[in-house]
């Protein structure tokens, strides 16, 4: 019999303060996973800088001399550069900055822009562009748009119009609201705008150049804010509204008073619709069609995005017509279909890990039944494995670590080393009851004799995975997840087996075998 002066012991002592604790360590993780972004791989950043420039009209050798030389020579001296260099085509210059990895891009994108203030550029040179590559910012999805083949209203250039204006103010308008999503971009077709023609021996008689035209123009075509009028106490906030509504307005548009005499656009040229340049052209099953490409925002789950528009738009374009898709095959005869979707092949691929892990985790058990023979001993051990899996997902969501292959494939790896420190801890209990001391005692004396042993354990295989967070270069952001996720789960498994164990083992009637007829 026990001693009325037992020592103290929260672990067996408070068994429902430690079941509260667990199970709100559990809720915290759920709660987390929900939350966790879904991506293919870790979030990777390539410190490389792009600057484009563009010298219509030129050679090689002219872009090369006189665009690629002076922009590298004006960049050679930005902070963190490792290497730089340039590739010069007919009319653009490409000049390629690549950093050391761990420069701060933020710092390196204004270093950059600062310096490129200072170049000198032939006059007929477009202004450089910077482009940064962030995989992330790839299409989650593209869409395809196309009128049908036997729709008359579709031929020509008028049909490109017509299926650029379908996806412009239905398709896009329908899609960005949706959560998640941060954009949905229009791309082929025909884009509409004004052409004005100016006739230029009509401009040299009146002695005006087509600059004062452009000024005019732009000067007609505005909205602007006129500030506030206070009268009592009521306040007007005043605009002016003066954009262009119609071909007759643009016009009509006064460009020059002389002698009483009004000098209007329509009496220099006409103003008449027309078509911005194409700059790509799209086609599906052969015919031309207007292509939506949806982005992500930064932190949303891109599977639940692609899920949420193809909801809205069906799944074919037969769909019924409470789908965007089916509507719009009912009412424009057109077809919008879903041409790619790159949560599919992430889906399919984190689906696999999964099943890995659902797998390894059946099997570990299985193997545990079978050296334990004791299915009491094996179910404890068997609990603590989705436990300390749960438990992994709050700290992974605070270091912001996605649910990719990598990460995920951390956790299938540890699976296996989750239940170590159970299984010794647990039978470090088993020994002190078959010594004779009570349930109670045994899991306090079988937990303190073994706890040092087996931080010790855990904290080797930290010691290994660890390191993984520190790597440097594209190699450490692919590989970091999984470190800290093997990292994270063997802390989760080591708290799980000196607390929740001992606790479960004393308030589960743990018996000896040869008390229960086992062999």
């Amino acid at each position: 019999m026990e001693s009325p002066h037992r020592n103290p012991n929260f672990t067996t002592d408070r068994p429902v303060a430690v079941l509260m604790v667990f199970l709100a360590a559990i809720v915290f993780g759920y709660f987390s996973l929900i939350q966790l972004p879904v991506t293919l791989m870790p979030e990777m950043s390539y410190p490389t800088l792009t600057v484009r420039t563009e010298y219509p009209g030129a050679a090689p050798e002219e872009v090369e001399n006189d665009i690629s030389r002076r922009i590298e020579e004006a960049l050679g001296v930005v902070g963190g550069l490792n290497e730089i260099s340039s590739i010069s085509r007919a009319g653009v210059s490409d000049v390629i900055l690549e950093f050391v990895w761990g420069t701060s891009m933020v710092d390196a994108i204004q270093n950059t822009l600062e310096k490129l203030d200072l170049v000198r550029l032939p006059r007929e040179a477009e202004k450089p562009l910077l482009l940064h590559y962030d995989p992330s910012l790839d299409p989650v999805m593209e869409l395809s748009l196309s009128g049908s083949s036997r729709s008359i209203k579709y031929k020509g250039d008028e049909g490109l119009r017509r299926l650029r204006r379908i996806a412009e103010l239905q398709v896009k308008r329908q899609i960005e609201p949706i959560k998640g999503v941060a954009a949905a971009r229009v791309r082929g077709g025909l884009e509409e705008e004004i052409h004005v023609l100016i006739n230029e021996a009509k401009l040299q008689r009146v002695s005006l150049s087509i600059n004062q035209v452009i000024s005019r123009l732009r000067a007609e075509n505005i909205n602007a804010a006129g500030g506030r009028i206070q009268e009592g106490g009521a306040e007007y906030m005043i605009r002016t509204i003066n954009e262009y509504q119609s071909l007759e307005e643009i016009a009509n548009t006064i460009v020059f008073r002389r002698e009483g005499r009004e000098i209007r656009v329509k009496d220099l040229g006409q103003v008449v619709h027309g078509q911005r340049d194409r700059e790509m052209m799209t086609k599906t099953d052969g015919n031309e069609s207007v292509q939506i490409d949806i982005y992500k925002e930064a932190d949303a789950n891109m599977i639940n995005v692609a899920e949420q528009v193809t909801r809205l738009i069906g799944k074919t374009s037969g769909s019924s017509r409470s789908t965007l898709a089916g509507k719009l095959r009912a009412e424009e005869d057109a077809y919008l279909r879903v041409v790619a979707d790159r949560s599919i092949f992430i889906d399919s691929s984190i689906s696999e890990v999964k099943s890995t892990a659902y797998v390894g985790g059946m099997l570990a058990i299985f193997v545990l039944l079978i050296f334990l023979r004791d299915l009491r001993t094996t179910a404890i051990i068997a609990l603590s494995i989705p436990i300390s899996i749960f438990i992994t997902f709050a700290p992974l969501n605070i270091l912001n670590v996605t649910l990719n292959i990598m990460s995920l494939g951390g956790l299938a790896m540890g699976i296996g080393m989750l239940v170590d420190s159970s299984i010794v801890v647990l039978e470090s209990i088993y020994r002190c009851r078959e010594e004779g001391d009570s349930i109670r005692k045994a899991a306090i004396r079988g937990t303190k004799e073994v706890r040092g042993a087996v931080i010790a354990s855990t904290l080797t295989s930290i010691c290994v995975f660890f390191p993984m967070v520190f790597v440097e270069g594209l190699a450490g952001q692919v590989f970091s997840d999984l470190g800290l996720t093997v990292v994270t789960s063997l802390i989760a498994s080591l708290i799980v087996a000196v607390l929740f164990i001992p606790m479960l083992a004393s308030r589960t009637g743990f018996q000896l075998k040869s008390d229960a007829g086992m062999v």
